[in-house]
């Protein structure tokens, strides 16, 4: 994981051929994480939301689980 342009909050890593963006923000309940996957600059999923169970989830905390989400998905073949 490691941040992507100038925004606090976003984060990029590359899983098998796969580029996975993850954006978190910080919200009056909370935090969120949105998270999309792109295979050779096109979109294979678009933004999707993460649901973050953890009480005081940190900004790493909902990056890791927005990340986390993406590869679950890949993995199980939704994303190709």
């Amino acid at each position: 994981m490691e941040p992507k342009g100038i925004d606090m909050g976003d984060y990029q890593a590359r899983y098998g051929d796969y580029d996975i963006e993850v954006a978190v923000e910080q919200v009056l309940t909370g935090v969120k994480a949105h998270f999309r996957v792109l295979r050779d600059d096109s979109t294979v999923v678009d933004w999707q939301l993460v649901h973050i169970d953890s009480l005081w989830s940190t900004e790493h905390a909902a990056a890791e689980a927005g990340f986390r989400a993406a590869r679950e998905l890949i993995d199980a073949g939704l994303a190709g």
